[in-house]
């Protein structure tokens, strides 16, 4: 151990006595990871949070398939739903099947779903 740092572990630590050590501090916002190194007097860095994945097609073409058995979904019409977030893909097919059984519909295709976003639209201005 260096000499100083002997010091200033027996004669108390200051922020100009403290050893270099690796230590990172960071904080997440909704568009950026910052972070900064030791010490802490530089200025932070920003790494931008990458892009969201879009779910594959297959995996939604599983969740779709276990919703209904008698409602089924055109590839077409389950591309529209590549990017929404995995915890509100299950809503948004039972929100699908519902409108297909009001409606007499047994194969979902990308009209309906149009007509569905539709739909969903004019009900969200309603309010």
């Amino acid at each position: 151990m260096k000499p100083q740092y002997y010091e200033a572990i027996v004669n108390g630590v200051s922020k100009f006595d403290f050893p270099p050590v690796p230590v990172d501090y960071g904080y997440r916002d909704s568009t950026n990871f910052w972070y900064t190194q030791f010490p802490r007097f530089k200025k932070p860095i920003a790494e931008p949070i990458p892009a969201p994945k879009e779910v594959d097609l297959a995996s939604i073409r599983f969740a779709a398939d276990r919703v209904d058995d008698t409602v089924k979904f055109t590839d077409e019409a389950l591309k529209n739903f590549v990017k929404v977030p995995r915890p509100f893909l299950k809503t948004l097919l039972n929100g699908c099947v519902a409108w297909a059984k009001e409606n007499n519909v047994t194969l979902i295709d990308d009209e309906h779903v149009k007509i569905i976003n539709d739909k969903r639209k004019q009900e969200k201005a309603k309010k």
